[in-house]
């Protein structure tokens, strides 16, 4: 029997309703709402109440079933875990934007020192 490919795009305006979530993370409704209810996802309410979810909240859904079923921790220590990745993140790309401007600053230095030798040599 022929398996049917289904692509979700991953665009961060396009959102799932919470069936939908639970199939594309892999996790059953139960364990999305208990996601939800202990503060680790956060659904968009439309107008007409329903709970939405974006890529970027499955994807974190993912992260906290793989979490929990790899180590058995409870939700809050997948909190603590959360939060400590979302600050390595940042810290990632701080220290990227560092090295761009130190790259920067290095290359301007070079083009000084070079422009420097010039100078001496004309002098």
């Amino acid at each position: 029997m022929p398996t049917e490919i289904i692509h979700y795009p991953n665009n961060e305006n396009t959102t799932y309703i919470s069936f939908q979530a639970a199939y594309i993370a892999c996790v059953s409704l139960d364990f999305l709402l208990v996601c939800e209810r202990e503060g680790l996802i956060t659904p968009r309410i439309n107008t007409s109440g329903c709970r939405s979810y974006t890529m970027k909240e499955i994807q974190r859904l993912k992260i906290i079933r793989r979490i929990h079923e790899d180590l058995n921790l409870p939700f809050p220590a997948i909190e603590v875990i959360l939060r400590l990745r979302e600050q390595i993140q940042e810290l990632n790309t701080q220290r990227s934007a560092f090295e761009r401007k130190l790259e920067q600053q290095q290359a301007e230095l070079d083009l000084m020192k070079s422009q420097l030798r010039l100078l001496q040599n004309t002098g």
